[in-house]
């Protein structure tokens, strides 16, 4: 079993060391007007956008410095190169960081998405992480007042962005949670461990539904279910929550009790019986909405599955080899090895080929840390984080 997922390991990391670092390094970062592009060709690996997005930037941020952990030599010089896009092209004079841009990086609008500033925050971290220039530091604290004194929701939560919209989201306060997990390890203040504590207490009394363990992605302006407003759940963003509230649990010792029922809706209604993969909406009954789904969702599959194995036995270990291999599905369907084929089409083997978007490289590699994280060292079961498999089916 341990070999098994020493040699899944090292498959990830030569793919990320190797393939997808880079191509993207080469291809996918303006380096004479700054920024990353936001999508490749599958062949010709060319930019295939017509603007850049801070999304994209943050998250290229974070791959840099993973894939640099994972070995890559050049990845320090994307990372300052990212840093270099938020200070002196992204950043706004009035604080906050704009959101999109054109190829030439000249600002389209100036409004701001609470969203993309999750990410950055999330890359600010693993710009510290990697760097260690208190620079990152001072900035993650600026952006952290700037969420708190201009876009918090006078109910409940974040405000979308600048201007409001709704319906509003549980997405950008996940990844919130995220970013402050990032900055744990290095939270001198304590503003992020405090941070973390508010969203888990906003996803247990507005996200989560507690008799079934489904998560709403809509909500009304109050953070309520509606039954004016779409009744949606993503088995990704199920996936997602559950690898999140087990690193909380790791960092601060609070166990979270709905991850068995969120674990069993998703293995219950979450899987497409007919391709492998999962689907790619739900309502809160469990039914299919859509089966069109894209690669994210398995990236999360994945960490999810790391997160809660234990034991070393080949049945505990089935979730893990399914989810794994759905992935890799997606990555294998491309021509060219570091891109990857977004989407499937809810048919067996049929692939959806398009330019492949920069910014699903950030669930990949997250992905694929998580993955080599869990087998360095010994290898043995041991590197496995403690919580029992079998408990949750």
């Amino acid at each position: 079993m341990w070999d098994t997922w020493n040699k899944q390991a090292d498959r990830a990391r030569d793919w990320v060391v190797n393939c997808a670092a880079p191509l993207w390094f080469e291809n996918g970062i303006d380096w004479s007007q700054g920024g990353f592009y936001d999508a490749l060709d599958l062949c010709s690996c060319t930019n295939s956008a017509d603007r850049k997005r801070l999304r994209t930037a943050t998250r290229q941020i974070y791959v840099f410095a993973e894939a640099s952990r994972m070995g890559f030599n050049k990845g320090k010089a994307a990372v300052e190169h990212g840093l270099e896009f938020l200070y002196t092209k992204a950043k706004s004079s009035s604080g906050g960081y704009l959101s999109h841009f054109e190829l030439d990086c000249k600002p389209q609008t100036k409004e701001q998405d609470t969203y993309d500033l999750a990410f950055v925050l999330f890359s600010l971290a693993h710009s510290y992480r990697l760097l260690k220039q208190e620079r990152e530091r001072e900035e993650a604290l600026l952006v952290l007042e700037h969420l708190n004194s201009q876009l918090r929701h006078p109910i409940a939560g974040f405000l979308e962005g600048a201007p409001h919209r709704e319906p509003r989201r549980q997405n950008p306060h996940m990844h919130l949670l995220e970013a402050s997990l990032a900055w744990l390890p290095f939270d001198e203040t304590g503003a992020f461990r405090c941070f973390a504590d508010e969203l888990v207490t906003i996803f247990e009394l507005h996200f989560l539904n507690a008799s079934s363990g489904s998560i709403s992605e809509y909500l009304d302006d109050s953070l309520a279910r509606s039954s004016d407003i779409r009744d949606v759940v993503e088995p990704g963003h199920l996936f997602e929550w559950i690898w999140l509230l087990e690193e909380y649990r790791k960092a601060t010792g609070m166990a979270h009790s709905s991850l068995p029922d969120t674990y069993r809706f998703a293995h219950l209604f979450g899987k497409n019986p007919k391709t492998g993969m999962l689907f790619g909406e739900l309502d809160s009954r469990g039914h299919a909405l859509q089966s069109t789904v894209r690669l994210w969702p398995h990236a999360e599959w994945v960490r999810a599955e790391l997160a809660l194995l234990k034991h070393a036995s080949s049945k505990d270990a089935t979730p893990l080899e399914q989810a794994t291999a759905a992935l890799w599905c997606f990555l294998d369907a491309a021509p060219t090895p570091g891109l990857w084929v977004e989407r499937h089409d809810g048919l067996p083997d049929q692939f959806i080929l398009e330019p492949a978007p920069a910014t699903s490289l950030y669930h990949i590699v997250g992905a694929f840390a998580a993955l080599i994280d869990s087998t360095t060292g010994s290898g043995s079961k041991s590197s496995f984080n403690a919580t029992l498999q079998e408990s949750l089916l």
